[in-house]
Order: structure tokens, then sequence, then C-alpha cells
């Protein structure tokens, strides 16, 4: 009986199905098995990883065939595919539950936050938090970031990131109830999201760049000019 990588090197070199069928035939419990324990059981999402797995081996067959052992290739492959997966089952769930909490804070009017009362002393309940959580909130619901944005920036994944925003929310919500302003962390977090961030006068931003740009060549030809007469 041929061994699993001459199989996949004669795959690769006639791409005669037979071969490639014989293999996922070996192999399809092991990657199954794999990614069923990498997704907690979850049968549909294992059987989704094992066709990833499997789809990604034909096309790089012809390099997957010089491994000496082709189930350590399949083993390492599945979790990539299963980890991956999983990242964006947990973006998926936190959209819908997002997209949940929207849809009860606004029919629930008593549950929404006065912004009026926020609006003068956010920044500086902001400017109270440590830098960390400071950074979170305002990647999160200032730049409109997912969890998995807001983990690149600060070097964490994205679970991580969602529990230190949260954690940052809790704080914010604790800031503002000193002042008298009370609300649940999911109303806060409402507000911030649709209320902290508008949209700047159409032409702003092209106003700004030229006039900074235009400041700053007349600063660096100034540092320049002074530079000139400092070496008479």
């Amino acid at each position: 009986m041929l061994e699993d990588t001459e199989l996949l090197r004669r795959y690769a070199a006639n791409r005669t199905e037979a071969d490639f069928a014989e293999i996922v035939r070996r192999q399809v419990n092991l990657v199954y098995s794999c990614a069923l324990r990498q997704v907690n059981g979850d049968a549909h999402l294992a059987q989704d990883i094992t066709q990833v797995v499997f789809t990604d081996l034909a096309r790089k067959a012809e390099s997957v065939a010089s491994h000496r052992v082709l189930a350590g290739w399949l083993f390492t492959s599945t979790r990539f595919a299963a980890a991956k997966a999983v990242r964006g089952e947990q973006r998926r769930h936190a959209r819908e539950a997002e997209a949940h909490l929207m849809e009860e804070l606004s029919r629930d009017p008593a549950a929404q936050l006065d912004w009026a009362r926020v609006r003068p002393v956010l920044d500086e309940v902001l400017g109270e938090l440590s830098d960390g959580d400071r950074e979170a909130i305002l990647l999160r619901f200032f730049e409109g970031r997912d969890f998995a944005g807001v983990g690149a920036r600060l070097n964490v994944n994205d679970n991580t990131a969602r529990m230190r925003t949260e954690r940052a929310l809790d704080k914010l919500r604790a800031l503002l109830e000193r002042r008298g302003i009370k609300s649940t962390g999911a109303a806060l977090a409402a507000a911030l999201a649709h209320q902290a961030v508008v949209a700047a006068p159409a032409g702003l931003a092209v106003t700004v760049t030229g006039v900074a740009l235009a400041g700053s060549g007349a600063a660096a030809a100034a540092a320049a000019a002074g530079g000139l007469m400092a070496t008479f």
C-alpha cells in the first residue's frame, strides 16, 4: 500500500482524483476529530474546517508531499484553521449581540442615556482614566473598531480586548455616576458608539491638511534659514 505522501506526490504530478480521494478517506477522521475538539463539539463548524484543510491540502499538494508524515501537517493545519474559524465565530456572535443590544435600547427609551448631561463632562472623565483604559475606549467607540481591531492595536487577542474594553467602560460609567449621571454599561456603550463622534464640516479635512502642510513647510524653511545664518 502506498504511503500518504507518495499518493500526494502522485496527485500533485498527475492530478488523479482517485489518489486524493484515498488520502481523504484515510485521514478525514483524524482531521474531523481534531477540528471537533478545537471548536468545543460544534459538528457543523468542524465539518467546515475539515473541508478547508483538505482544500488547502489539494492546493499545496506539491509542497506538502515533501513532509515525512502527512498526519503532522494535517494536525497543524487543522489547528490553524480551527483557530481562525473560532475567531470568526466569536466576531459574528459579538456583532449579533451588539445588534440585539442596539435593538433593545431603541425599544426601551428608559434605558437610553441622557447624552446632553454626558457631553459636557465626557472628555474630563476620559482624562481621568488610565492610558490603557482610555485607549481601549477610544479605539472601540471613537474609532469604531471591532474587538479584533482593538486587540490588534493593543497587541492582545480578541477576547482580552473585549474584557479590557468592558472593564474600561465600567470605570467610565462609575466616574459618570460620581457626577450624578447613572446608566447601565450597555446604555453608555450605545451612546458612545452613536454620539461621541460627529462628522466634521464638509471640506474641513482638506482645509486643515493644506494649512498644516503649509505651516510645516514654512517652519522648516525658517529653521533652515536660521541654520544658514548661524554658519555666518
